[in-house]
């Protein structure tokens, strides 16, 4: 049953101090969502309050469109932003895409989105300097907006292990330390105008170019390197495969996004690569056999230990850096400001997920 209580209160501030007190908010301010701002959201998006959105299986709740316009509300989001924030819940809800773990897990897990086509510049995203930074509200509010439903609607509640508080709500989130991208998740907005050779992350994934879609992964966090002086596509590879080797990235399975610098998405357009030779080369750069992970001391999984015997079949199983068997979830996204090369990797887990927003006609 979709029920929405309603409560009375006298002004902005006393509002704000009733959702704090209730456990409702990140614990940042919010805008109250009254009535006629809720009904503004479901109608900019097609949607009547009792529409279902999907259904969070491992806590059995339904998910219906007036929570989450709720709670798009609350995080500043305008109207027409709400059919983002309804895609990647549908995005999360998938049977496919991890949610619990992300909702639950010790492990300080967040979510990534990748937004393509008309859309962005319809909400006028950022796909600049700062991109994943504060200072758009569209990129800012449906990242918090997503934040506050798994809050308030898939109960992942923060604060495991200290003092009950007023609100009584349980706290399931275990997060051992959350970290600052678990407010907005990472907003990763592709700049697809700059190099037309490098296919849209959409359209490589069969939607056509005038799709509005976000792609929906669950990442750890990212590798932040320096690659100024890699001036061949060739040396900004191995440079690049070689941090990621050393920082330990490599799975058998899940996703990865890397997130390519206006120099270096020039860099290799200059030289007719496409995506798929980017993926593929950087795929092979940090292919490495199960044999080798345990030679050299690192862990074939978390919880494994370190410096595990090699075990005959090791020579022939390999990790890499899309953690699957092809580099097809490697996902390149050229974005971020005109200079600078300091190029972005992050380490998804299982799955990622596309889907369309849809807007009403």
């Amino acid at each position: 049953m979709n029920e929405t209580l309603q409560f009375d209160v006298s002004d902005f501030d006393e509002a704000n101090e009733f959702y704090h007190a209730k456990g409702w908010t990140d614990g940042l301010p919010i805008i109250p969502p009254t009535p006629e701002k809720v009904a503004r959201f479901l109608d900019a998006a097609g949607l009547e309050a009792d529409s279902k959105i999907g259904y969070y299986n491992e806590r059995e709740i339904p998910v219906y469109a007036e929570k989450l316009a709720i709670n798009a509300v609350m995080a500043g989001c305008l109207p027409e932003y709400f059919p983002v924030v309804v895609a990647i819940v549908e995005a999360m809800l998938e049977h496919d895409f991890p949610t619990h773990v992300v909702n639950t897990s010790t492990g300080s897990f967040t979510i990534g989105f990748i937004v393509n086509g008309p859309i962005r510049h319809k909400l006028g995203m950022n796909f600049h300097g700062n991109m994943l930074g504060p200072g758009n509200r569209a990129n800012s509010s449906i990242g918090r907006a997503v934040r506050l439903i798994q809050i308030n609607t898939l109960a992942s509640i923060a604060g495991a292990g200290g003092e009950p508080h007023e609100h009584g709500r349980p706290k399931l989130d275990r997060s051992m330390m959350g970290q600052p991208a678990k407010y907005a998740g990472y907003h990763i907005i592709e700049n697809e105008e700059a190099f037309p050779s490098l296919l849209p992350v959409h359209v490589e994934r069969g939607f056509a170019p005038e799709d509005s879609t976000i792609t929906l992964m669950f990442t750890s966090g990212y590798n932040w390197i320096c690659a100024h002086s890699e001036q061949t596509p060739d040396a900004w590879i191995d440079t690049m495969a070689h941090y990621i080797v050393g920082a330990g990235n490599l799975r058998p399975s899940g996703c990865a996004a890397l997130l390519l610098p206006i120099e270096n998405a020039a860099l290799f357009a200059n030289a007719g690569w496409t995506k798929a030779d980017i993926r593929e080369a950087l795929y092979d750069g940090t292919r490495r056999s199960v044999a080798w992970l345990k030679r050299e001391g690192w862990k074939v999984s978390f919880q494994r230990p370190r410096l595990e015997e090699v075990e005959p079949g090791d020579e022939e199983n390999f990790m890499a850096v899309a953690g699957s068997a092809s580099p097809d979830e490697l996902f390149v996204v050229p974005c971020g400001g005109p200079a600078g090369s300091w190029p972005y990797y992050l380490q998804g887990m299982m799955n990622a997920v596309t889907r369309k927003i849809r807007t009403p006609s």
